[in-house]
């Protein structure tokens, strides 16, 4: 019978650390691998990521992304004349979650909101918590007039002023001390002043003139084409009055016979161009920024006319405040919106005020 070879017979046996065995050589100990939870896309994330959401509500509609890792989601949702904020809000936040994708039970959602409609006051918060705990999940949100979120995804966290204009218009100037200065933003009937509501409102205006002057021309077949007949237009406007996100809808249409040649269309956008910037400039004056070298930028649908738009706001801008330096934005007001999902970035002006709301999930939500 062949004998065992020596380092398998039974007995003691010296391991290569010296220690004595008996019987059987020791085996090495395998440590398990830790498994890192994976997010639906893939990529390995730490089970402590919160979920960042930001939602921007402006009068024409109302956005959100979702972010987890490298996914993303995305929605879009009626805007402030369609209904109660807090549910457009809750919409959002719901709608980008789900086409988020599946998440596990851990992340929290931290939500940044910037909303229309506010005019620097703060909102109210009980239907908005309770809207919230709906959606299953614990976490934070912090919102602020649209205004603040414009600014953070223009410029960020640096001394300037920004602009916004999209159906309507607001200025919000920071110094880096942290104090604002709001300017315009008092809606469709008060101001607004070079918004797209503006805009739109401008040219049908001037198409009546027209009209009355036996002098139709390109304006007056665009109103036509887009509202129906001019002589009943006030009597139709009357029983079924048009919302700002309406009248700013005709904006791109005045855009467009700018481009073409249409006189009385390019005085409109060179017009708002100079309203725009004399909001900046007032705006600048009172948080003391006036004669200060600081950026300037412009954000929201109607800076996408920069061909018409930017040369009249330039011009005005420095003729104002010649220390002014305008410059493109850096992001839009979704981008500002998850910045403020993430809280103050630390030194430097975060302009408010922004109020903050911590919810839980329901209970048959758990």
């Amino acid at each position: 019978m062949p004998t065992r070879p020596a380092a398998l017979r039974r007995g003691r046996t010296r391991t290569a650390h010296g220690r004595r065995t008996r019987g059987r050589l020791p085996l090495r100990r395998v440590q398990p691998r830790r498994r890192l939870p994976v997010d639906h896309g893939g990529d390995p994330v730490s089970g402590g990521e919160p979920v960042r959401v930001g939602v921007d509500l402006g009068q024409g509609g109302c956005r959100a992304v979702a972010r987890h890792g490298r996914s993303t989601g995305h929605a879009e949702t009626p805007g402030f004349w369609a209904g109660a904020a807090d549910a457009r809000i809750v919409e959002a936040v719901a709608g980008a979650l789900a086409d988020l994708g599946p998440l596990g039970p851990e992340p929290r959602v931290l939500v940044g909101v910037g909303m229309t409609g506010l005019n620097g006051q703060p909102p109210a918060t009980d239907a908005l918590r309770a809207g919230l705990r709906t959606l299953g999940r614990a976490g934070r949100l912090r919102i602020a007039d649209d205004s603040v979120t414009a600014y953070l995804g223009a410029l960020g966290p640096v001394p300037g002023a920004v602009v916004a204009a999209g159906t309507g218009a607001v200025v919000l100037a920071a110094d880096a001390a942290g104090r604002t200065a709001r300017s315009d933003g008092w809606g469709a009937d008060l101001g607004d002043r070079g918004s797209g509501h503006w805009i739109g409102r401008s040219a049908i205006r001037l198409a009546l003139r027209d009209r009355d002057r036996a002098a139709p021309g390109r304006l007056v077949d665009a109103v036509t084409a887009a509202w129906g007949p001019v002589e009943t237009l006030p009597a139709r406007w009357r029983a079924d009055p048009p919302t700002p996100e309406r009248i700013a809808g005709f904006a791109p249409t005045v855009a467009d016979l700018a481009r073409a040649g249409d006189d009385d269309a390019g005085r409109i956008w060179r017009r708002a161009g100079e309203l725009l910037a004399e909001s900046v400039v007032g705006a600048l004056f009172r948080v003391g920024l006036e004669a200060t070298p600081v950026p300037v930028a412009g954000t929201g649908g109607v800076f996408r006319a920069a061909d018409l738009l930017w040369p009249s706001f330039t011009a005005a801008l420095r003729a104002a405040a010649p220390a002014a330096q305008p410059v493109p934005a850096a992001g839009d007001p979704l981008a500002g919106a998850l910045a403020l999902a993430d809280g103050p970035p630390g030194p430097g002006p975060f302009p408010g005020p922004i109020v903050q709301i911590d919810f839980d999930a329901k209970a048959e939500h758990r």
